[in-house]
């Protein structure tokens, strides 16, 4: 497959079914309804991206999300990819991969000169897949309930 990513703009209602079940494989537990709100928030002007990649019946077999952050101890941006998830029938092709390389891109473009990619899958493929591309752990992050 030869992935042509594009911007998710107005998602339709296929789209959110679609984006749910990915984000499920990750072990998530959302509906169409919550991810919209959810979309709502996650835009352009908050310095978020979301990408998505077809399948040849036009339905959603990747995502990915980013944003754009300041941070007090640099002085360009950091861009953190937020969400990567390729459907079952979509892996191992290069999908994943192509995805990342827009990310970077994008990254590259909103002046970021770090790039990080949140993998709190407690799989080793995901894992594996960030360190091929050059990526490595950095530090630890923690996090409260509130």
């Amino acid at each position: 497959m030869t992935a042509t990513v594009e911007i998710l703009a107005s998602p339709t209602s296929d789209d959110l079914d679609d984006l749910v079940a990915l984000i499920g494989l990750l072990g998530h537990s959302l509906d169409a309804e919550v991810l919209s709100a959810r979309l709502s928030h996650l835009t352009a002007a908050a310095g978020h991206e979301t990408w998505v990649v077809r399948g040849d019946d036009g339905r959603v077999v990747a995502v990915a999300g980013a944003h754009v952050r300041w941070a007090y101890n640099a002085d360009a941006p950091t861009a953190q990819l937020l969400l990567l998830v390729v459907g079952e029938a979509a892996r191992r092709d290069g999908t994943g991969s192509h995805l990342l390389q827009h990310f970077e891109e994008w990254s590259r473009g909103h002046g970021a000169r770090t790039l990080e990619a949140v993998s709190a899958a407690a799989t080793d493929s995901a894992h594996r897949f960030y360190r091929k591309r050059g990526y490595h752990e950095a530090g630890v992050r923690y996090s409260k309930l509130v």
